[in-house]
Parts: structure tokens; C-alpha cells; sequence
């Protein structure tokens, strides 16, 4: 049965505006949308004016809007009956959710809705209105995926281009006034960046570190950005100030932001219409490389991913954890070895054993005292520096040219290899197709060979362009290449163990049963070419 006419409705204005509607934010704007409705309601009769909600700055593509469930609740309660929008694009953008609300969800709360630029009046529709509104529901909702994807398109060009894109800086970084795509360096943040990788070199756990942190009063990220007067709102904050945590602090110890590349698109969305973020595989991020000034060095930042990977112990009645933790291995079984302290006749003496002994999965259960072991890695330390100052000293003597050249030649016969690989890499792979004709291996195995194969291929074609990278260094006549010498050179007077000098230069360090060590120093393959290019420099010399 038709309404009577005589019949007041009881209306709530709705007005939406988001970032969507960037080039049509005048006509849309929210006062616009206000007086549009406020003119409508002020000439109809049968209809009185008895709220308003607004979502400004939310998307159409959901209905999850503080507005929208406002007015949903007054619906519901029955404070009114009659729901007032500029169009349909702004109840939602959402085709199949939109139609609900208008064909379903209204009709059975007895609502009357009304969309003034659409001319769609729930009270007086007619048969075309059963076309025309799904027709403008679906071109509103291409509207979005339109504007999704060229979004999409835009971000990744941007990200491509080394443009950050992201809303706040992060910490240690701001926003270049000349160009808020670029990142530099906000030195007041920074120092505490650089003291935090220090102190994790020095042996300090990322609790540790974020205790010392809170300790000396440094403003969390967060607080930080606050008082620099951002805009900021952190989801896990609790109370009022923050504090440091130690996820917080293994985030800056892991974002090679750090040493100047950009990392972007590790998490996103599956399509306009999911807000939800996910999380990216890592070959589906865009990192580009040098984008802006480092606040710590490369080496820096490898020193502290290998010792996050360590299986270090700090003893609760230390800050730091002991200089050959998560470095010392047995030469056996390859379990790692850690400290035991003895007492024997009120003396206490300190070992380093074995734990694969007591685990029962080594036989030789040997152990190494702690101060004889220290000594032989410090004096193991001090000769390798002692090579590398002596290889040092002679490539001043000799001309930067005949060096390179010497490079150049070992670099060019690395690259020979490599093609020559290359091409029966190649080979293989196309001969694998006239064995699948052939019949001499199935359609299943021709596929995961030739995948194999090209993995390969790309694998080799990687090395290849590493060599390039190589040569065009060795061209440009710098000694930049030789900057992991500077590491050693800088402990040349050397005088303690200590847990810095210990994570800095070597990798690992192997005991034997017969107390013999062998000690893997970071840096070995550039040593290792470096020693061949001076021997054979110093042999052609000599001949």
C-alpha cells in the first residue's frame, strides 16, 4: 500500500568526501553537499531536517565509516526514516554493497532514500529507475577500480624512480623541504641511530639497548615524531609516553633505509576493494639502491646482520655479550662453544667448551681456557692486520695504473669463464627441447629442467654483470674497492679482545681436539685477491 502523502519524513543528511574525488573536490566538497540538501529539504513539505553525518576524508569502496554506522544506529532506533545524499557516489563506490543498502537494507527498515543529482527518490521510482540506479552503481565502482589502478601504476613508477612515498620519514630520516619525495638526514635522530648499531656491536642485546635507551631519556620513534610536530598516531602506543622496545630496535638494526636504499612496496593491498594490508614477498619489492644519503655505513650494517643471525648468550650479570659468543664453533661436530666457569680451590678459572660434548653428539669433548684462547685469536688478529698494512704499503709504491691493469686481466679472465659457462648453460637448455620431440623425457621433466636450467642462466648473467660492475670501477682509477681494508687498519694498535673488534673482522673460529684454531676472516675472498694480484705484481717486478 502507497505511503500517505500527508506523511512527515524524518530526514538524516549523509555527506562523504575522500581522496578519491582529488579533481572534483570543489563541487564535492562537504559544504558543498550541505547546502544541496539543506535547499532540497527547505522546498519539500513532507520532509523535516533532523540530523547529519559526515565521513570526510573516507572511501567509498566500504561501508566501514564512523559517519555511516552513526546513521545506521538513528535508523535503527527509529529517530528517522529518510536518508538524503548529493548522489549515489556518495552513500558508496561499491557496486554490489551499494545496491544492497538501496534495494534491501533500506526498503525493509521502511527508510526513504533520496539521491538529488541521480534523481533516484525511493517514494516515487518509476521502471527505469530498476536500470538507471544498478547501471550508476556499477559506472561509480569502475570509477574506483580505475582510479585504483592508475594509482597503482603512479606509486610503482614512483617507487621505481627512487621517490619515498610514504607518509612519515623514518627515524633518522625527514622530508627534503625542496621535495617531499626525498629523504634526508635529521641529524638529531640519526646520532641515536648510529648509537644504536654501535651498541650492538659492542655486544649489547636489542633489550639491552633499548633498556640504555629509555635509561637515557631519547625519545622513542614515535614521541619523536610528535615533537616535531607530526601529525603521528601510533596503533600500539598505551600510555602517554612511549617507550623504546626491542622490536623497535631490531627494526632499525634490519632497514637497510640505513645505508641509503630504498625499500617500498612490502606490503599492499589485493585489490581496491580489500583494505586490509599483506604483507609482500621480498622479490616483489622495489629497492633501489643509493636513493639517499646513509646514515651508517655498509659495512656497519653487515657487521650487525651477522651478528643478528649469531646464536649469542649476554649473562644476566652482563650488559654485553662475551667477545667470542656466537663465533666459536667445535672443528668436530661444528656445535657451538660456550663459556663454563670452574671453581677449584677457591680459584676461578674460565673455559670455553664444547656443547655438542654434552648434548652426546660429539666424541672429542675438547675445551679451551678462556685467556689462552683470547691470546691466540688477538695475536691471529694483529698478524692479519700486519699483511694488509704490508700489502698496503706496497701498492703505494706502485702506479695505480699497472694495479688496475693487473685487475682488469683477472677480472677479464673470471669473465671468459663465465660466457663460456653462459653458452653451454644456453646449449643445454635448447637441446632439452629436441629431447622432449624426441620422446627421450617427458612433458614434466622437460619443464622443471628448462626452469632449472634458466635459473642457472640467470644465476650466471647475475655474476656476469657483478664483473661489469667490477671493470667499470677498476676504469675509473679509484681504490674504492679496497675499502674493507680501512676495518683492519683502524685496529692496527690493537692492544685487548674485545666483542667490537671480534664481530668486525672474522666470521667464525673453529677448535680443535689438539687446541689448534683456524679463524675465518671477514673479507677473505677480497683478501685472497688482493694477495694474488701483489704476488703476482711483486713476481713480474722481480723477473
Amino acid at each position: 500500500m502507497a505511503r500517505p502523502k500527508s506523511k512527515i519524513y524524518y530526514a538524516v543528511a549523509y555527506l562523504r568526501l575522500s581522496r578519491e574525488d582529488g579533481d572534483k573536490g570543489e563541487s564535492n566538497s562537504i559544504t558543498n553537499q550541505k547546502k544541496l540538501i539543506q535547499d532540497y529539504v527547505s522546498k519539500s513539505k513532507d520532509i523535516k531536517l533532523v540530523g547529519e553525518f559526515q565521513d570526510d576524508g573516507f572511501t567509498g569502496t566500504n561501508f566501514n565509516r564512523p559517519g555511516f554506522q552513526n546513521l545506521m544506529e538513528m535508523l535503527e532506533k527509529g529517530k528517522a526514516n529518510c536518508v538524503i545524499v548529493k548522489d549515489l557516489s556518495r552513500l558508496g563506490r561499491d557496486y554490489i554493497e551499494t545496491g544492497k543498502y538501496i534495494e534491501k537494507v533500506f526498503p525493509s527498515m521502511g527508510v526513504r532514500f533520496i539521491a538529488l543529482n541521480d534523481n533516484v527518490d525511493s517514494l516515487n521510482r518509476d521502471a527505469s529507475d530498476e536500470i538507471v540506479i544498478p547501471f550508476k552503481n556499477l559506472i561509480n565502482d569502475s570509477y574506483c577500480r580505475e582510479l585504483s589502478n592508475k594509482l597503482r601504476i603512479q606509486y610503482r613508477t614512483q617507487r621505481k624512480n627512487g621517490e619515498f612515498i610514504g607518509n612519515f620519514a623514518c627515524f633518522g630520516y625527514m622530508k627534503s623541504p625542496d621535495d617531499k619525495h626525498k629523504l634526508i638526514i635529521d641529524e638529531e635522530a640519526a646520532q641515536v641511530v648510529r648509537l644504536i648499531y654501535a651498541k650492538r656491536i659492542e655486544g649489547y642485546s636489542c633489550k639491552n639497548i633499548a633498556g640504555y635507551l629509555n635509561t637515557m631519556g631519547f625519545l622513542s620513534p614515535s614521541d619523536y615524531k610528535v615533537s616535531k610536530g607530526h601529525n603521528y598516531k601510533c596503533g600500539f602506543k598505551q600510555n602517554t609516553v612511549s617507550k623504546w622496545g626491542d622490536k623497535q630496535v631490531r627494526r632499525i638494526l634490519t632497514n637497510r633505509v640505513y645505508v641509503g636504499d630504498l625499500e617500498q612496496g612490502k606490503r599492499g593491498t589485493p585489490n581496491y576493494k580489500i583494505k586490509k594490508m599483506q604483507e609482500k614477498k621480498k622479490e616483489d619489492w622495489i629497492i633501489v639502491k643509493g636513493a639517499h644519503d646513509p646514515i651508517v655505513s655498509e659495512e656497519t650494517f653487515d657487521t650487525v646482520q651477522k651478528i643478528m643471525q649469531m646464536d649469542a648468550y649476554t649473562a644476566p650479570s652482563k650488559e654485553t655479550a662475551y667477545p667470542l659468543c656466537g663465533i666459536l664453533f667445535c672443528a668436530d661436530c661444528h656445535s657451538t662453544m660456550y663459556k663454563r666457569k670452574v671453581v677449584r680451590r677457591g680459584k676461578e678459572f674460565n673455559y670455553y667448551v664444547c656443547i655438542g660434548y654434552r648434548k652426546k653428539i660429539c666424541s672429542s669433548g675438547h675445551s679451551m681456557e678462556m685467556n689462552r684462547l683470547h691470546e691466540k685469536v688477538l695475536n691471529a688478529i694483529r698478524l692479519q692486520i700486519h699483511l694488509i698494512l704490508e700489502m698496503e704499503e706496497f701498492l703505494n709504491t706502485v702506479n695505480d695504473e699497472v694495479f688496475f691493469d693487473m685487475k682488469l686481466k683477472r677480472l677479464k679472465v673470471q669473465e671468459n669463464e663465465m660466457l663460456a659457462q653462459l653458452e653451454q648453460q644456453r646449449e643445454f637448455r635448447m637441446k632439452l627441447y629436441e629431447n622432449r620431440v624426441e620422446g627421450m623425457i617427458t612433458d614434466d621433466e622437460y619443464f622443471y629442467m628448462r626452469e632449472k636450467y634458466s635459473d642457472k642462466i640467470e644465476e650466471t648473467m647475475e655474476i656476469l654483470r657483478h664483473i661489469e660492475e667490477e671493470k667499470d670501477l677498476a676504469f675509473s682509477k679509484k681504490k674504492t674497492d679496497l675499502a674493507w681494508m680501512d676495518s683492519f687498519k683502524e685496529n692496527r694498535n690493537v692492544t685487548e679482545l674485545t666483542r667490537e673488534l671480534v664481530v668486525t673482522l672474522i666470521d667464525r673460529i673453529e677448535v680443535s681436539a689438539d687446541k689448534s684454531i683456524e679463524i675465518t676472516f671477514r673479507f677473505k675472498d677480497e683478501f685472497k685477491q688482493l694477495k694474488e694480484c701483489v704476488d703476482k705484481l711483486k713476481e713480474d717486478m722481480a723477473g
